[in-house]
């Protein structure tokens, strides 16, 4: 065996040098902080972050992942998310950059908590882009509106990628270019049947290579897209890959032309489990490479606020206690030196700006169209020796019109849409309400949108009686169910006026008996819902009089 021979022009010192320095720069990147910016609802940036105490980032494989930055109360970017009143738009964005890897998601929540020691931070909550795909209806034919959805099922047969991103594309295309709904601004016209992909908040990465994807049938009745794709991404082993195209970003494929913000949706095999790869092996021998072959199988609602007033005369007559819903004299005011231990503010913007319901045609569209065939086809009976074909007709046609007419419906608040910014959630599937434009659909619309607003809600520790005492029947100033008011010593001068929907009383063998208090998103009675409720009640007393 002979010795092996060594190049004499190699540099080791050079060489080593090299690899020192290639190391260490490898290990500069990868303990440098990740770059961290917070954007506006549409994508305008409005800072770095630099100075967060805290921060987790989440990434799920086809599913939705959370994320929380805990920054200082004092800091720019704190005062800007927790001073909803003073956006232009009322959504917040985060993008995360991390060796190559970006995350990116919407706000769900922001806090203002202060422990025990007095140290007051801000939390905010956000939510993968992932959720897009949860808030995205699959219509069963996404190229006519809602009351017109004919054929009944959406149906695609093909390799799993093209199958699923073709129906995301036709689905988005229908909310960015529909020629049935108003546009987020219904007076520019250029929003109207905008083919113009440049301008859209979403597009679909289209498939530049061949799909060697396994076979899958995709099928949708007004299910979400997570929903129509979960079971074929598991089957295929793809992940949805959601990305926020920023400018200064190289295209997201060749020859690409979207704005700044834009998400960018893609399927991605990363298993390559059905083209060849390895599902073990040993030490000795090596990963073994092996080949799978296998078919698929396929309405709205804010906080009120008021300027923050004095303390009326009505409320200055010695020993009297309560408070007036009308003007709550019940206001705890957020400092260093007051009643309040501890606290948590949280606001959430609304989500969904449209709601869809429905399901089966309303009340009498079959009956119509059944009773205009059969009209139709019994005229053969004027024909001599030709019998009536009305009847035969229509049960041959009945499957293919039943419910296509008059199923669904869609309502879109244009305000929301316009409150939140461009990039937004767009529609929401209202449960309860099965046949269209009947009562019950109305009110599931309406509950819809309910679900679906913004809401606020102040959970605060205080100590009893600095100023205001806790309890009723005269031995308190407010209790359960009553309207106080609370301060944000960040917000000066604005009051937060909600109901008392939680009360805590908790003590131990070493501390006192204290108050939490949580004050939750005012009760609003929607007219309509309570018109429904009425004749809920007359319907029954009829069924209890025997009249129906």
């Amino acid at each position: 065996m002979t010795a092996p021979t060594i190049d004499p022009q190699i540099d080791f010192d050079s060489a080593f040098a090299e690899i020192a320095d290639r190391l260490r720069e490898d290990r500069v990147q990868r303990i440098a902080p990740p770059l961290v910016r917070l954007w506006d609802g549409n994508w305008n940036l409005r800072g770095i972050c630099k100075r967060e105490n805290s921060a987790n980032f989440q990434w799920l494989d086809n599913e939705t992942g959370t994320a929380s930055i805990e920054m200082p109360v004092d800091y720019f970017l704190s005062r800007w998310a927790y001073e909803v009143h003073n956006r232009s738009t009322q959504n917040i964005h985060v993008t995360v950059d991390k060796d190559g890897a970006r995350w990116s998601g919407r706000m769900d929540d922001v806090l203002i908590v202060t422990n025990e020691q007095g140290q007051r931070t801000c939390r905010i909550i956000f939510k993968h882009d992932y959720e897009e795909l949860k808030h995205i209806l699959a219509w069963s034919n996404p190229f006519l509106p809602a009351e017109i959805q004919f054929p009944r099922l959406w149906v695609l047969f093909g390799p799993a990628k093209w199958a699923l991103k073709t129906t995301l594309f036709v689905n988005i295309l229908r909310l960015e270019a529909s020629l049935w709904m108003l546009p987020d601004n219904p007076m520019d016209p250029s929003k109207w049947n905008n083919l113009d992909q440049s301008t859209w908040s979403m597009v679909v990465k289209p498939d530049l290579e061949p799909d060697r994807s396994v076979g899958a049938i995709v099928h949708a009745r007004f299910k979400n897209m997570h929903d129509v794709g979960k079971n074929t991404v598991d089957d295929a082993q793809l992940s949805w890959e959601c990305r926020r195209h920023l400018k200064g970003d190289p295209p997201p494929w060749p020859g690409a032309n979207v704005r700044h913000g834009c998400l960018v949706f893609d399927l991605v095999d990363k298993s390559a489990w059905n083209t060849g790869t390895s599902f073990g092996g040993d030490l000795f021998g090596g990963l073994i490479r092996e080949l799978v072959n296998i078919g698929g199988n396929g309405l709205d609602e804010t906080v009120e606020t008021v300027p923050d007033p004095n303390i009326p005369a009505q409320y200055r007559e010695p020993g009297w206690m309560g408070t007036v819903p009308s003007m709550p004299a019940v206001v705890f005011r957020d400092g260093p030196h007051t009643g309040i231990q501890s606290s948590s503010f949280s606001i959430k913007p609304p989500t969904d700006v449209g709601v869809v319901a429905g399901g089966h045609s309303m009340p009498g569209v079959n009956e119509l169209i059944s009773a205009a065939i059969q009209t139709v086809g019994d005229l053969t009976a004027m024909i001599p020796g030709v019998p009536p074909l009305g009847g035969a007709i229509d049960a041959v046609l009945k499957p293919l019109y039943t419910d296509t007419i008059l199923a669904f419906g869609k309502w879109k608040n244009v305000s929301r849409a316009q409150a939140l910014g461009w990039s937004h959630y767009h529609e929401k599937w209202a449960d309860g309400a099965d046949r269209a434009y009947t009562l019950a659909w109305l009110l599931a619309m309406r509950t819809g949108m309910y679900q679906t607003r913004g809401t606020t809600s102040h959970t605060v520790t205080i100590a009893d009686g600095c100023p205001w005492r806790i309890g009723e029947r005269g031995h308190g100033h407010f209790f359960l169910g009553d309207r106080i008011g609370t301060t944000i010593r960040e917000m000066p001068g604005k009051i937060f006026v909600d109901r008392v929907s939680e009360l805590v009383l908790a003590w131990d063998r070493s501390t006192t008996p204290n108050w939490k208090i949580t004050i939750g998103a005012r009760q609003f009675e929607d007219p309509v819902m309570k018109a429904f409720s009425m004749l809920q009640d007359f319907l029954s007393m009829l069924k209890e009089l025997g009249v129906m």
